[in-house]
């Protein structure tokens, strides 16, 4: 998609070059690269550097993942440089010599020579060199943009975005307040997958109360009353909790007193009638660890259990609380094999937001170096954030969950979403003028916009047939990414523009603008 993308700026700066009837290819190189090698640039910067704060996420798989993007990116970026920019010299070299696009060889005649011809052969081997950018747009670059400009060039269009634009904030803030976290580990497999029909059927039917271990760390004297009370203090706080069952527990301890083999006289009698115990009662062997002397007890284990608590983030505050409760003792620890799942419950969120909060605050900073134009970072800024906002939102009507595949996904959304917005205000900041200015920036940057967003969609359409929730999960994320950074490109930011700017000292800013051109036109020629 940033490759795609990227190649339709690049030949839509093309097209916006002086006519080689008025220009040599150098000039219309030059000019190409000055405009639309800018915005790709920019584009390019700010992606590698959003997967660069992907890379150093807590997860693993979130870290390899944006370490290979990255990388990606940044070929990306070179194959347009030195491959898609000669392949655009060599196709304007052909161009001047009037060669045929299909059969370079051969030289094509003027159209108008043969536009009385019949002979379709004679047809195709006819054209002219391209005048205007009218000349060498598609359908999906002229039509599109032109019903933009129409929309923002009347007050019924423009009260209507604002409606429209209301609508999507209101609606994304009510799916980021409902949006759940956690990932269902029936997701992982294939619905075909008798692992996902036992999976679902566990989670609709039956209850999720994991048992949860207290485990004894150190040696301890077992045999002494205060080491009894401090365990059935442990084993009474801990019930105490809003998420422990207090009815349940599984106490080898308590078992071994009320048979006639417990005697904690000393230590040594204490362990023999353990032993004793377990030979009756095998199923505590594991809850025990004994010395290698088979005379002490270094570390053991009993059980309490959760309520039915169906809710990743009530599981997630349950795993925190029993934590707070045992990081003050050097005593036990709690564990169940279910916190593994819980620790990414409690990170995912504070995760997510921290890594995409500081992706967007390092792609504004790479943007302001690129447009330095205070107004035009916050309008960028605004945007992204805007995005992000919906596409946190729409997940939750996509019946998606916050999880460590969805972030991966988010982490991407960062970088895709700053691209058509980055299109957009540098198109804007090179036009000249002011009653053009909207026109001008759509006329430049619409046209790829629309062709990008489409082929990145026809990309991503496959997606939706997979089986596998991880490709499904990725192509509606990228649906919400490109939809919304495509409206926001063409309607929103556009309006935000025509609004802010065009009201706020537009002749100041054109002056600096003028004056900055030409200190850099002297500064070339000296």
């Amino acid at each position: 998609a940033i490759g795609i993308d990227d190649m339709f700026i690049l030949m839509s700066g093309m097209a916006g070059a002086p006519s080689l009837l008025n220009a040599s290819i150098e000039d219309r190189m030059k000019s190409m690269l000055r405009t639309s090698g800018i915005s790709i640039t920019i584009t390019s910067v700010t992606d590698l550097l959003a997967f660069g704060v992907g890379a150093t996420s807590v997860f693993l798989s979130i870290r390899n993942f944006c370490i290979y993007t990255g990388v990606a990116v940044m070929f990306c970026y070179i194959n347009q440089l030195f491959f898609m920019c000669p392949a655009i010299c060599l196709n304007e070299i052909r161009t001047s010599k009037r060669r045929h696009y299909c059969v370079c060889c051969l030289e094509i005649k003027e159209r108008n020579s043969e536009q009385n011809s019949k002979n379709p052969i004679d047809k195709c081997l006819s054209g002219n060199i391209p005048k205007t950018r009218d000349d060498v747009e598609s359908f999906f670059e002229k039509y599109p943009k032109e019903l933009a400009v129409k929309i923002h060039s009347h007050i019924v269009g423009k009260i209507m975005i604002c409606i429209l634009f209301t609508s999507y904030l209101v609606s994304s803030i009510y799916g980021i307040v409902y949006l759940k976290q956690g990932l269902l580990l029936f997701n992982l497999v294939s619905k075909k997958s008798y692992f996902h029909t036992y999976t679902t059927w566990d989670n609709d039917y039956f209850t999720v109360e994991p048992p949860i271990a207290i485990c004894i760390k150190n040696e301890n004297t077992y045999s002494m009353n205060s080491t009894q009370s401090q365990i059935s203090s442990i084993m009474t706080q801990a019930k105490l909790d809003a998420g422990i069952d207090d009815t349940f527990e599984i106490n080898w301890l308590t078992a071994y007193k009320q048979t006639p083999f417990y005697d904690d006289t000393t230590e040594t009698r204490f362990v023999s009638g353990l032993k004793s115990f377990l030979s009756i009662e095998p199923r505590f062997t594991n809850d025990i660890v004994f010395s290698n002397s088979k005379l002490k007890i270094i570390s053991s284990k009993f059980y309490i259990k959760s309520l039915n608590l169906k809710s990743s983030s009530d599981q997630g505050a349950l795993m925190e609380r029993l934590r707070e409760l045992s990081d003050n003792s050097q005593l036990y620890f709690f564990y169940t094999p279910a916190f593994i799942f819980f620790e990414q419950y409690v990170q995912i969120l504070p995760s997510t937001l921290l890594t995409v909060g500081i992706a967007v605050v390092v792609i504004l900073a790479v943007t302001f170096i690129f447009m330095p134009r205070p107004l035009l970072v916050i309008i960028v800024a605004s945007t992204v954030i805007s995005i992000m906002v919906g596409i946190f939102g729409f997940m939750y009507y996509w019946d998606l969950t916050l999880s460590s595949v969805t972030m991966i996904h988010l982490v991407m959304s960062v970088g895709f979403s700053v691209d058509f917005a980055v299109h957009i205000c540098h198109s804007f900041l090179s036009s000249r003028s002011e009653k053009e200015v909207l026109k001008s920036a759509l006329d430049k940057s619409g046209g790829p916009v629309f062709n990008a967003a489409f082929s990145s969609l026809l990309g991503i359409v496959m997606l939706f047939f997979s089986e596998s929730y991880i490709f499904q999960s990725f192509g509606k994320v990228m649906l919400l990414v490109i939809s919304f950074g495509l409206v926001h490109a063409v309607f929103f930011l556009p309006l935000l523009l025509d609004v802010l700017m065009l009201s706020m000292k537009w002749k100041q800013f054109e002056t600096r603008k003028t004056n900055d051109e030409e200190t850099h036109l002297n500064t070339t020629e000296l």
